[in-house]
């Protein structure tokens, strides 16, 4: 398991990414995840070009993760217009030159969606997701969908999660602990075999999403990182911490609490 940190370049929450890469380096994290935005992740935001970014990863050795959150409606599209496929291939000269070695959608809806137009998008996005794993064997990087915590229905249980990858043979899955609800856990563990990157943050479960620093939660994480490991996951697991009102905003994913949070990490996979 390959421990990384998410990149803070958010909107309200920016810094040059190679700030964060020296970060990563300095404190020994393994991996790095940056966004692919719905235009395709460029020099604005990342501070520096695409060949200068691929440069300062390649000196660090970091390990590169990309994350598309694409917000689609009931019609599978953004409020631009634009597809969950057109959005990773504005993000492909970005992904070919970092290069980014794992790279996933998170779609999420715009808004609540009864559950039959729900169904409706998970089946229309089978194709699309064929074509996104033919682009991602044509250029040589991993492909997978993360899936939502259940209140957000769009691959919200892992009957959901299942069916997409059963009808897509060779796509991969991300796994988010903070978006697992307790009666879900064990059947999104017999998805380890189809697992190619983790998302880590503490929630307070029952409740989830609040996306803590590792410790302010109630996970198991000694058991989760067990069931992995037995399962020969050997993967990035990134750091996915603050961001959202529940953990308190942006302030919750300072370098302290990345620090301290790799550190817990590390200490449980090392006692397993």
């Amino acid at each position: 398991m390959q421990i990384g940190m998410n990149a803070r370049l958010f909107p309200g929450n920016w810094r040059p990414v190679r700030r964060e890469i020296e970060f990563a380096q300095v404190h020994h994290f393994a991996a790095i995840q940056l966004p692919g935005p719905e235009q395709g992740l460029d020099a604005a935001r990342l501070g520096d070009s695409l060949p200068f970014v691929a440069a300062a990863l390649q000196q660090a050795k970091l390990t590169v993760v990309m994350e598309m959150v694409v917000r689609i409606d009931e019609r599978g599209q953004t409020a631009l217009g634009a597809s969950p496929l057109e959005v990773l291939q504005a993000n492909l000269p970005a992904i070919t030159t970092l290069p980014c070695h794992f790279v996933h959608w998170h779609l999420v809806p715009i808004q609540t969606m009864p559950e039959e137009a729900t169904r409706a998008v998970e089946r229309q996005l089978i194709p699309q997701s064929m074509a996104a794993l033919a682009l991602a064997q044509e250029h040589s990087f991993h492909f997978a969908f993360e899936h939502n915590e259940p209140s957000l229905g769009l691959y919200g249980t892992p009957d959901a999660c299942t069916d997409l990858l059963t009808a897509v043979p060779g796509l991969q899955f991300v796994w988010d602990f903070n978006h697992t609800t307790p009666e879900h856990l064990a059947q999104f563990l017999a998805l380890i075999p189809r697992m190619s990157v983790l998302h880590i943050s503490d929630t307070p479960l029952p409740a989830v999403n609040h996306h803590l620093p590792l410790g302010l939660g109630n996970i198991q994480f000694g058991a989760y990182c067990q069931a992995l490991r037995h399962g020969n996951f050997r993967g990035p697991a990134i750091l996915e911490i603050g961001g959202l009102p529940q953990s308190g905003g942006y302030g919750r994913d300072t370098d302290a609490a990345l620090i301290d949070s790799q550190q817990r990490l590390s200490e449980i996979i090392r006692a397993l």
